[in-house]
Parts: structure tokens; sequence; C-alpha cells
């Protein structure tokens, strides 16, 4: 296959072992930039998806786009693989998903461990995460004047207190699309998770291959994020409220009068349920909304 398919494993995976020969595509670094609190990497995680035709995992299951951006149906695709009636791809008639929504970052390893252990671990869970993340190649073009910019892109980041992923230079004041930061002073907290507005729904806005995967990929990075800070247990039921909500478009006549994809639009769910909770490994946390992101507290 011309694109990456992996992350499946058990019985699927001993289904695609006898159906097909996968190509994977590794996050090579191809740069990196000493920051003054943390490391700036780039990645070529992009690979396979610069141009269609290509494959793209969308919510656990993976399309065929074909040289028009369009997701093929009901077919054997050029090369050589099924999809069914909805487009995902099938093996022995059987839709084959990749494990999203039910993803374990096995935060059972946080248990009887000290704080510092705990971020640690947590770290080296979501490093990996965000080194796979699918972000689009840098940018050389005119900005809104007209002058000609160059714009890095990185993959991700991390530092001692700070792990990060999708950020770049025409970005000022944060880091990156989602976040994890440890013992943030202004917050008082063990960890804070911001976690973008982003969500794959955007990928039906794109006409670019990157950027249908770019989006399509968020849903999974901010599962992970989740289910890394707070536990897999809690982290799934918080996921999953997220989730059908950002799965939905929200009517709003002023701002979204075509019912647009809008992401999650933190700022139409309500999170009163979601203060003074407990994270897996004893921790109390809490939800906060600002603007159109969420921030996940959790309290030392």
């Amino acid at each position: 296959m011309n694109r990456l398919k992996r992350l499946v494993t058990g019985a699927v995976a001993g289904a695609l072992a006898a159906a097909m020969t996968l190509t994977s595509f590794a996050a090579n670094i191809t740069y990196t930039k000493q920051g003054s609190v943390t490391n700036y990497i780039k990645t070529d995680s992009y690979k396979g998806y610069e141009n269609f035709p290509c494959w793209i995992w969308y919510q656990g299951y993976c399309y065929y786009y074909d040289q028009n951006g369009n997701y093929l149906t009901n077919t054997t695709t050029p090369d050589g693989y099924t999809v069914d009636e909805l487009g995902r791809w099938t093996v022995n008639g059987n839709p084959i998903h990749n494990g999203a929504g039910n993803y374990k970052m096995h935060t059972e390893d946080y248990n009887g461990k000290s704080d510092d252990e705990i971020w640690s671990l947590m770290k080296e869970k979501l490093i990996p995460v965000y080194q796979d993340a699918i972000i689009s190649w840098d940018y050389d073009g005119p900005d809104a004047s007209g002058k000609q910019i160059h714009i890095d892109q990185y993959s991700y980041g991390y530092g001692d207190d700070i792990v990060w992923t999708d950020n770049d230079t025409s970005t000022y004041g944060g880091y990156g699309e989602t976040a994890v930061t440890h013992n943030d002073q202004r917050f008082g907290t063990f960890v804070t998770v911001a976690i973008g507005n982003y969500w794959s729904d955007y990928e039906r806005k794109c006409k670019d291959s990157i950027d249908k995967a770019y989006y399509a990929n968020k849903v999974d990075i901010k599962e992970k994020t989740i289910k890394a800070a707070i536990g897999d247990k809690i982290g799934t039921e918080l996921f999953n409220y997220i989730k059908q909500h950002a799965d939905k478009t929200i009517p709003d006549a002023e701002w979204n009068p075509n019912n647009e994809p809008d992401g999650i639009k933190p700022s139409a769910l309500d999170f009163s349920a979601w203060q003074n909770r407990k994270t897996d490994y004893g921790k109390t946390f809490s939800i906060e909304v600002t603007g159109e992101g969420i921030k996940i507290k959790v309290y030392k």
C-alpha cells in the first residue's frame, strides 16, 4: 500500500498479515532546534499524504481518496484493496478498525509511582504519539501583505516540564494545538492539558490531501492525550463525551448559517459534571473552557 497502514493488533493483525504487506512511513526526524524551553522537532510523518490518491484513517477506518480527493465506495481500489458501501477498507468483507475510541495508554503504570515518576511516564507515552502526528510541510509563500516568508512547521516538542504537538513559527505565545505542561505555576497544577478546537470534521472542508489527513488525525491525538493525562478509564468517559458533541455540527444562525464543520466547539458544551473529578491515579481534576479551547487541570 502507498501510505500509512498500521496500528492494528490481535486478531485483526493476523488477518492483515495474511491479506497483505503493509508499508509504514516512519516519523524520521529531519530537523531539531533547541528552543529556550523545549526541543522543536520536525518529522516526515506527512509522507504518503502529499498528493492524491492516498489512503487516510478517519475515526478508526481507512478510506481511499482518488485523484479528485473523493473517497471510493463499494469497489476495489486501483491498488487492489476492497472498500465497502461506506468507503471503509475491508478484508474478507469485514471493515478493518484500528482501535480508535478504545485506545489504551496503559495508565495503570502510574499506580504506586511518585509525581515525578508519573510525569516522566506520561511524557514517555505522549512523545511517540506526537512524533507520529500528521503535520504539514513548511510554508514558503506570500504573507497577507504579499511579502515572501518562510514558516517552520514543527511536529512536536518537549522539555523538562512540557510536551506538545503541532506548532509553527507563525504562532505566538503557545506550544501547539495540543500541549501538556507539568508543575504549571500559573494554575498550581500537577499537569495542565491544553486541547484546541480542531476535529476530524474539518476534513470535509479541505481540498488538499495533507490537510485532509491532518484533520482526520486530530481525534486520535486528542483521545490519547486525554487518556494519558487522566487515565484510561475516566479518560474514555471524558473523550466519549467530547466526541459525541464534536461529531455533530452545532446550529448557529449568526456564526455558522451554512452548518459548516465546526470542530469541537467547547463553548457549547456543558462541563459542569466535569469539575472536581478524580483521575484513575487519584488526583483531582477539573475542565475549563477558554474561548474555543479546553483545559484539563489536574491538581497536585
